[in-house]
């Protein structure tokens, strides 16, 4: 069971080659969270597994730790370490998988066809991450030939070992000469969304009807994702940055997944938390390929769910007055094709849940 995702539409007025107006209207449909009430809370992790076409682990796992939350029940360790190689190995794939197929200008011939090789063999270690831990397989040592698979297939496409640049004959390679000398965009640092901006979100969460579609912070202007993640003074050219973002958070990512069967408590840690939420109810927060997502699930008295909500990344950073926008505003574009392009890769790379389009207009002179 899954639905349609709907789509953003960014319309952008130019005046002489700058943004001058963003506007951002999406039709992602919503109340898809009003499936959840009614239900019994065990059937939350698997149903929202359904709905979602992507990112279902990470939406599952959400669902689930918001209703062990609601319940206050606590997830377990075995079930917490096949939580983990689940999230890290949907993680790993998405982020490999959007950096190809979205990227906006066609890549070399040569180039696509070895990229659509690699990615075939990173689905294939990812699912086999996925299945056994499905499974409940008890020994971990079942990550560790997938995960192996998994790093060489990232490794031909160009996720780089450490924080350095990709190897110059792959995919990534590619994209990043399309970009590394783009100096349109000015380098911003994120204002992150993080665990500790929890308590504010999950109260505002609860008690705002429409908050889970115009989520904000007071004074904030707030992003989630890699970029965000990483949390620091860009260096270089804003589209560069926010590009090596995403593949050095693949690289970390996959040192994560090696590292569990030493029993990483810091991966899982950073991937995924929750608790009690200010009335009846508990929540649950992932950190997804896209940014932090939170599921929060309230339990009536007759044992079925009462209430849920869901706030996914998108949401913040293609917010009417968010991250995105802030960024595209002022910047000097172009007109035309060129501003519709320049749009187009900082979209992508602000990597929305739903696809998008464009519009470019001039604006009208007196």
């Amino acid at each position: 069971m899954t639905f349609g995702a709907g789509s953003i539409r960014i319309d952008v007025t130019v005046s002489r080659a700058l943004a001058c107006c963003v506007e951002i209207k999406s039709n992602r449909p919503q109340g898809l969270a009003r499936l959840f009430v009614g239900r019994r809370p065990e059937e939350a992790p698997v149903l929202a597994g359904q709905v979602f076409s992507l990112c279902g682990v990470a939406q599952s796992v959400a669902a689930r730790l918001a209703v062990l939350n609601a319940a206050d029940r606590p997830m377990r360790g075995e079930e917490r370490f096949a939580a983990t190689a689940k999230l890290l190995a949907e993680r790993i794939f998405e982020t490999l998988r959007a950096l190809i197929l979205h990227w906006p200008l066609p890549l070399p011939a040569g180039i696509v066809a070895l990229a659509g090789k690699y990615l075939r063999e990173a689905l294939a270690a990812a699912q086999a991450i996925i299945a056994g831990a499905k499974a409940k397989i008890a020994n971990c040592a079942f990550v560790a030939e997938p995960a192996a698979r998994l790093s060489a297939a990232a490794a031909a496409l160009g996720i780089p070992d450490g924080e350095g640049k990709p190897p110059w004959d792959t995919a990534y390679a590619a994209i990043l000469g399309d970009i590394e000398r783009d100096r349109i965009f000015a380098s911003r640092r994120p204002d992150p969304l993080t665990v500790a901006d929890d308590a504010e979100v999950i109260a505002h969460l609860s008690h705002e009807a429409d908050y889970a579609s115009l989520p904000y912070l007071a004074g904030r202007v707030t992003e989630t994702g890699a970029y965000a993640r990483l949390s620091r003074m860009p260096e270089g050219p804003h589209l560069a940055e926010r590009f090596l973002a995403r593949i050095h958070d693949v690289g970390l990512c996959l040192q994560q997944l090696s590292n569990l069967d030493q029993q990483d408590t810091d991966a899982c840690s950073s991937l995924m938390g929750g608790g009690p939420t200010p009335g009846a109810g508990g929540y649950g927060a992932v950190e997804c390929a896209r940014g932090r997502l939170y599921h929060l699930a309230e339990i009536g008295m007759d044992g079925h769910l009462c209430a849920y909500r869901i706030l996914a990344p998108t949401e913040w950073n293609f917010h009417p007055a968010g991250p995105f926008v802030e960024t595209l505003l002022s910047s000097r574009i172009g007109v035309g094709e060129s501003a519709a392009r320049s749009v187009s890769r900082l979209a992508t790379l602000f990597d929305p849940c739903v696809p998008f389009e464009i519009g470019v207009h001039e604006a009208a002179h007196a």
